[in-house]
């Protein structure tokens, strides 16, 4: 009978030691933290280029997840600039609905983002389990995700992958942002982007024109997912051999009839065409989605403070609670894939990932005070 123990992994930290973000203090609290301070507990959910655990940090007991990402898979997908842009942006962008990244740091083979644990899951997960939301639920989640995106579009930024797995809850129903591998900063020289990136239900069709996009594909992506929300179902068909031509967004879905008015019209005019006609083109484009009658009454400002509550409470029985996620995911053995590296030799350069040590200052101190963040 085979040793049922877990093989200790060892692993060579890299630290950026003349990162100039990192303070002395924090550079030296960086040197310290690698994956083996962490107590592994679950798999959460698994991507293309790596996985999401459950963990908790062995010296506080505090729970996080835990973005691992294997640096061979992404310079085999040429996904460097993503990762980099992705850490940059997490690291930079304050808002209450997008994720908190608390540590990242790097060893030889992979990178790793600490994050928050939001216990509710993935929008995903529960449309998925629902069937649909009513009216009530998806203009609550719509205004949490536009304020989303209006922090990342005052920041020069293109989200690029709104979509329901996306879309996580925390413990009080508040949804946050995640997942900002395919985000673009913007050069504010040229605020377009080229890149054919996305989720093919969520793109927007001039993504594949190959003529340049601005950040109003977001606003598509807003259209696509109220429909989603509202009918169950993706507003545009997949082809069988999963390629979508820009024909097939020429003629906006037909909606069904318990759609309300305000409903079929933000989605329609979400979903046109053309961007330069599409609600929430241009500079003002978020305050003129606002001021769109399907948001008639609502207060931004309680909403952007969390004044409002939240039409749905995740059931969470204790802090170890993952019973909303999937079973899929949390029933692997999250070791099975630890000595494993697909196969795959790419030789990566040490510097590539240079500077990509980060320590949240305001977590830390906070944690110090023993206050919540």
């Amino acid at each position: 009978m085979g040793c049922c123990c877990k093989k200790r992994i060892s692993r060579l930290l890299i630290i950026d030691k003349d990162n100039p973000l990192l303070s002395p203090e924090e550079r030296k609290q960086i040197e310290h933290l690698s994956y083996s301070d962490f107590e592994i507990l679950k798999l959460l959910g698994r991507g293309s280029f790596g996985k999401v655990l459950l963990v908790k940090r062995k010296t506080n007991n505090n729970l996080y997840a835990m973005k691992v990402l294997k640096k061979d898979i992404i310079k085999l997908k040429n996904q460097e600039d993503h990762t980099k842009t992705e850490r940059m942006l997490l690291a930079n962008i304050k808002s209450p609905f997008i994720i908190n990244l608390y540590y990242a740091f790097q060893d030889e083979f992979k990178l790793y983002f600490i994050t928050e644990f939001m216990q509710g899951g993935e929008l995903f997960f529960h449309l998925h389990k629902e069937g649909k939301f009513n009216s009530e639920k998806t203009k609550f989640y719509t205004i949490e995700i536009l304020l989303a995106l209006e922090d990342i579009h005052k920041n020069n930024m293109i989200y690029r992958d709104l979509k329901p797995e996306n879309i996580l809850f925390d413990k009080f129903g508040h949804i946050k942002l995640s997942d900002f591998g395919l985000s673009k900063i913007l050069d504010k020289n040229n605020m377009k982007a080229y890149t054919i990136c996305g989720t093919l239900e969520y793109l927007a069709p001039e993504i594949l024109s190959e003529k340049g996009y601005d950040n109003s594909v977001d606003f598509f992506s807003l259209g696509c997912l109220i429909f989603e929300m509202l009918f169950g179902k993706s507003p545009f068909k997949l082809p069988n051999n999963g390629l979508i031509k820009i024909e097939n967004y020429l003629k906006i879905p037909q909606m069904p009839n318990y759609f309300s008015e305000s409903e079929k019209d933000i989605i329609s005019k979400l979903l046109i065409f053309n961007p330069k006609l599409r609600l929430g083109y241009g500079k003002n484009g978020i305050e003129n989605i606002k001021n769109h009658f399907y948001f008639n009454g609502v207060n931004w400002d309680d909403y952007r403070n969390k004044k409002i509550n939240p039409p749905f409470v995740p059931i969470i029985k204790n802090e170890l609670d993952i019973c909303n996620f999937d079973r899929q995911f949390t029933l692997e053995n999250v070791f099975d894939d630890e000595e494993s590296n697909n196969g795959i030799s790419v030789k990566v350069d040490d510097d590539e990932y240079k500077n990509f040590s980060y320590v949240n200052r305001e977590y830390r101190e906070k944690l110090e005070k023993n206050e919540e963040y």
